[in-house]
């Protein structure tokens, strides 16, 4: 603990009082009755001004000695959990393709009684075109084929109706009369099948091609 200049003034003006005031407690030459005081006392008052100045020096002047402060502890940063990526547990599985309940495959044209692609104008043959049932259900009488374009002339049969029914995986055949044309070159004729109500069955499209010659029938 420090004190300060004045303090310790004070220190030595109540040592100094003491010392005067011990040594005249003796026995004095002159007559002239001095009162006494008790030396005791006086030390005793002058040690609890000390002591209270002391007490009031330490309040205005306090220790520069720091407390000590608590060392906050670290937090710990929270670790986040390791995700493991989950698996399905079902195995997607394929739509199933649903097959359209009327549809058709084209399967073949050809000529009868002889598979010919040449013939001479005016020449007489039948043409046949094949289709498949491909549907779900089954086809009723009326089925009809028709004659939709054609490049060169048209000499076959325009339209045919089915005069049978036909099941799912079965296939049909229209048989068509047709002849040789009188123009020379190439003819190609497109067919379409339709429904009874007259709508258009989905894959019921085929074509049948063939050349006119010059010649004479064999």
């Amino acid at each position: 603990m420090r004190f300060s200049r004045s303090f310790t003034g004070k220190i030595f003006v109540i040592l100094a009082l003491t010392s005067i005031l011990l040594p005249g407690c003796g026995p004095s030459a002159t007559a002239v009755p001095v009162p006494t005081q008790d030396p005791a006392a006086l030390v005793a008052a002058a040690v609890g001004t000390l002591r209270a100045e002391m007490t009031a020096e330490a309040l205005r002047n306090p220790s520069a000695t720091p407390i000590p402060s608590a060392t906050p502890i670290p937090s710990k940063t929270p670790v986040p959990p390791t995700q493991t990526p989950s698996v399905p547990s079902e195995t997607p599985t394929s739509t199933a393709t649903t097959a359209p309940a009327i549809s058709a495959k084209f399967l073949s044209a050809g000529t009868f009684p002889e598979n010919k692609r040449e013939y001479i104008p005016n020449k007489k043959f039948g043409l046949a075109m094949r289709f498949m049932n491909t549907g779900t259900i089954a086809w009723a009488p009326g089925y009809r084929l028709k004659l939709v374009g054609f490049e060169g002339e048209v000499t076959v049969q325009p339209e045919l109706e089915l005069g049978v029914g036909v099941e799912p995986g079965k296939a049909a055949e229209f048989d068509l009369w047709a002849f040789g044309a009188e123009m020379m070159g190439m003819h190609v004729w497109y067919f379409q099948l339709y429904t009874p109500e007259g709508h258009p069955v989905p894959g019921g499209y085929g074509s049948f091609s063939y050349t006119a010659v010059t010649g004479h029938d064999d």
